[in-house]
């Protein structure tokens, strides 16, 4: 690869180039000689050292004394903070929740695993007078609704757990073990689950898994509604802005996304 420009870096060039250099990094290994680094960004070695010596003054790359250069304690500074947001998933998601609700007029809600269960941890009610509230705090299994099961469908150890003990919650509560895991296998192929009266009667909701930084599922974004009111038509509809902020959610908490698209 050759230099893009000879000319002296300066302004928004040179921090553009600076995280080239830093995502070098990531694509071609942890520890790098000057010449892979100048071939990997495309600039010659005098530009990259320049660079290099730059990002070492701020702590971002360390050199060691084969004068091989990796990332630096400041990258791990800055990662602590975007990973500590998953212990603060409600705020992280509060404008996420928010725009779907304008979008569907519908209950929103961001529930997360409990051990075999799933926990409300916020929720933005419908401006409707007749709506569903799930309550934030309040639990139900993670086999009975569209949150539960769209978290659900990524964990199969939970399952294999859950599985002796389905009951009842609500009137179409998945009891059937085989119903169950075609289900959750549907939910894994398309990237969203629905349910309707499976914890509250009348009940139709859809929801879609959020994975956390290290890979695993986190969390569920829910829209809830009256089942008279969200058909299985009106749910399909805003499915794709419901997935579309579950990835802006992700894209906050570094994650790799769903294994689908690793």
């Amino acid at each position: 690869m050759s230099e893009r420009e000879d000319t002296p870096v300066a302004g928004a060039q040179t921090l553009l180039r600076a995280l080239d250099i830093l995502d070098c990094f990531v694509r071609d290994g942890p520890s790098l000689s000057l010449a892979e680094i100048s071939q990997a960004v495309g600039l010659k070695p005098p530009t990259a050292h320049r660079l290099i010596k730059g990002l070492i003054s701020r702590g971002m790359v360390v050199a060691d004394s084969s004068r091989r250069y990796s990332l630096g304690p400041a990258v791990m500074k800055l990662a602590a903070v975007v990973m500590s947001r998953e212990h603060d998933l409600a705020n992280v998601a509060a404008a996420s929740l928010e725009r779907l609700r304008a979008l569907t007029g519908e209950t929103v809600s961001l529930h997360c695993v409990l051990g075999d269960e799933r926990i409300c941890v916020a929720e933005l009610l419908s401006h409707e007078h007749i709506r569903m509230e799930s309550g934030v705090g309040s639990t139900y299994p993670l086999y009975a609704g569209a949150a539960g099961k769209a978290m659900l469908a990524y964990l199969p150890e939970r399952l294999d757990a859950l599985l002796p003990r389905l009951t009842a919650v609500g009137p179409a509560t998945i009891t059937d073990e085989p119903k169950l895991r075609a289900d959750l296998d549907a939910i894994r192929r398309r990237g969203y689950a629905t349910s309707e009266s499976e914890v509250v009667p009348g009940a139709a909701s859809l929801a879609v898994p959020v994975f956390g930084s290290a890979g695993s599922v986190i969390a569920a974004i829910n829209v809830v509604g009256p089942a008279a009111r969200l058909s299985r038509t009106k749910l399909s509809s805003f499915r794709g802005e419901v997935r579309d902020e579950a990835a802006k959610l992700m894209h906050l908490l570094a994650s790799p996304g769903p294994p689908d698209a690793r």
